[in-house]
């Protein structure tokens, strides 16, 4: 199978790049800006919203197109454009989010919406509004765009993605841990609420799975690990894999502004059973890791362990 990647350099792509190849189930060529080669067939430069797409599928002919930075309207818009202009039409996997639903819009104050009931499926309704970002970040216009425009389409909403090099889930408490702290201090509101997260090689897993597919039509998944973690439980497991001896105290919010006002866990019954999905690579273990590559960051180390 030949496979065309729109993007793929940063957290997620090598590992679904590297998913794809294994035992030669596909030939992945990637577009992107830096044009910079990540275990692939052929890596092309390029911007995705000019003619490059369009010659990049003409030299590559895919059978599929794995979408992973889709940001805009036009992103999505120019790839169908591509796609008709080539004549080319490969099945599509997209990446998109969980931050689609109208539970993030209430969470995020961006709009008024009742209480979402967790877990959040993927029937479930969606914003009205754009989030905070604007109109540069436009999932819900995305997902749109491409339900019209492709027959053969598989969309992943992603949750919150953690796993090294990328530390940003895990240094706001990590930081205070390794600093020395002996007590951090968490309100009780927010150590009860629950996020969904996935650990970036098990997300690539689903996205290879998404690749896999051959059943046809228009579908949509949340991808996402079985247990949401409260805020508390997330930042006692940190403590735990990186030797943490500290407490953490819970207090009570000043203002009622504060609070978190809707629980944000998903529901991923539905990507389990359609393709397959199962956290391939052990969630604990890739967090340990994240947590000593920025420990050693912290050192000014280099840390390697497995990519």
């Amino acid at each position: 199978m030949r496979v065309l990647m729109i993007g793929g350099t940063a957290l997620v792509g090598p590992h679904v790049i590297r998913e794809l190849t294994k035992e030669g189930f596909a030939k992945v060529w990637t577009l992107t800006r830096s044009g910079k080669a990540y275990y692939c067939e052929r890596a092309l430069a390029g911007d995705r919203d000019d003619e490059a797409l369009a010659n990049a599928i003409k030299e590559a002919r895919p059978d599929l197109i794995i979408d992973m930075i889709p940001f805009t309207v036009l992103n999505a818009e120019k790839l169908v454009a591509a796609c008709e202009t080539t004549g080319i039409h490969p099945r599509i996997v997209a990446v998109s989010s969980i931050d689609v639903y109208s539970a993030f819009g209430r969470l995020n104050r961006t709009e008024e919406a009742p209480y979402q009931p967790v877990p959040i499926s993927e029937d479930m309704a969606l914003r009205k509004r754009y989030g905070p970002e604007g109109p540069s970040y436009d999932k819900i216009g995305i997902e749109r765009v491409y339900q019209e425009g492709f027959d053969d389409l598989v969309i992943l909403r992603l949750p919150a993605i953690y796993g090294w090099p990328d530390t940003t889930r895990v240094e706001f408490y990590l930081d205070e841990m390794l600093g020395g702290a002996k007590e951090i201090t968490m309100s009780e509101d927010w150590a009860a609420f629950r996020f969904s997260r996935c650990l970036h090689k098990n997300a690539a897993f689903a996205i290879s799975l998404a690749a896999r597919r051959r059943k046809g039509g228009a579908t949509i998944y949340n991808v996402a690990e079985p247990t949401a973690y409260t805020e508390l439980a997330w930042a006692k497991k940190i403590g735990a894999l990186c030797g943490w001896n500290g407490e953490i105290r819970l207090s009570s919010w000043a203002t009622d502004v504060e609070k978190p006002r809707q629980q944000f866990e998903v529901d991923t019954h539905a990507v389990r059973r359609d393709l397959g999905f199962f956290e391939k690579y052990d969630p604990d273990e890739g967090l340990a890791d994240t947590i000593a590559f920025h420990a050693y960051s912290r050192l000014g180390k280099q840390y390697e362990k497995y990519y």
